[in-house]
């Protein structure tokens, strides 16, 4: 018996919907593609940018002009946040990819701490560090990502770019969360201080100073974990260079040995088969009478 025809068109309306559903990832996939590739060149200045803000912010400060510019920088990020999510086709998985840029773009929104930091009070100077460092930790991930857009190639320049924003990052933020008498008794009483601090500590060297709060311990860990991970790549890529540029001056130095060699060789075998082409004349001469 042939089953109903409300059954056959509940078969035969699944099987055509899953090709649609297909095709429709497969656009949005291309078009949020397409879309990074149009943004890409402008996501990276503005990324490089923040950072750049960022790193004033937490040493000295912004103007009324830089803070209106970071504002205007937070907005385009958002913006360009909010139209990647609408064009991707899995919302969960846009968002587990890019969770650490969302809570970026949310920070800058708990602003309202510092319009009552004149309070001083305990607890909020431990909830502002501890935003900073959010806030640091966050931005250096973008500004990660701006690099590997400015980068394509990941070689020594691509890390040594990421060690230079490491360092440059990390001085503010010491300095922003290890303002302490401890820290000014050390001579770290600013950001060029700071920053040779970081130096030392990203070169596995260290520094006599140890950091006194919880924030700049932790990032004082961050910093020498990265220091630990990246500074053996950095002196194994100069090392392979110098080798590399070695075997080359031996290579060319080896060609032309070689040449010489056969040279000679070849007068040689010309000497030889002379030789031989004078020995049977030579024979004859001698076995006659």
């Amino acid at each position: 018996m042939a089953p109903p025809r409300h059954a056959q068109a509940d078969t035969v309306a699944p099987m055509s919907q899953r090709p649609e559903a297909e095709n429709l990832h497969r656009e949005r996939l291309e078009l949020l593609r397409h879309l990074d590739r149009l943004t890409d060149g402008p996501m990276t200045v503005l990324g490089f940018v923040w950072l750049g803000l960022l790193v004033l912010d937490l040493t000295r400060g912004l103007t009324p002009g830089l803070q209106f510019l970071s504002n205007v920088i937070w907005v385009l990020f958002v913006l360009d946040f909010l139209l990647s999510f609408t064009v991707a086709p899995d919302k969960r998985a846009y968002l587990r990819s890019n969770w650490l840029t969302l809570v970026s773009l949310l920070l800058p929104a708990l602003r309202v701490l510092r319009a009552i930091r004149a309070l001083r009070a305990l607890r909020l100077l431990r909830a502002t560090r501890s935003l900073n460092l959010v806030r640091l930790l966050t931005s250096l991930n973008r500004g990660f990502r701006a690099a590997g857009r400015a980068v394509r190639r990941r070689g020594v320049g691509y890390v040594a770019l990421l060690t230079l924003l490491v360092a440059l990052v990390g001085a503010a933020g010491m300095l922003a969360f290890e303002d302490v008498p401890p820290a000014r008794e050390s001579g770290l009483t600013g950001y060029v201080p700071w920053l040779w601090w970081t130096a030392m500590v990203l070169v596995t060297m260290g520094s006599d100073y140890f950091p006194k709060t919880a924030e700049g311990r932790f990032l004082t860990w961050l910093l020498a974990l990265y220091g630990f991970a990246v500074f053996g790549y950095i002196t194994a890529s100069v090392a392979s260079f110098f080798v590399g540029r070695d075997q080359d001056a031996e290579g060319g130095e080896g060609e032309v040995t070689n040449a010489a060699l056969r040279r000679e060789l070849s007068a040689l075998r010309q000497e030889v088969a002379a030789l031989r082409a004078a020995l049977p004349k030579r024979e004859g001469e001698e076995g006659e009478p």
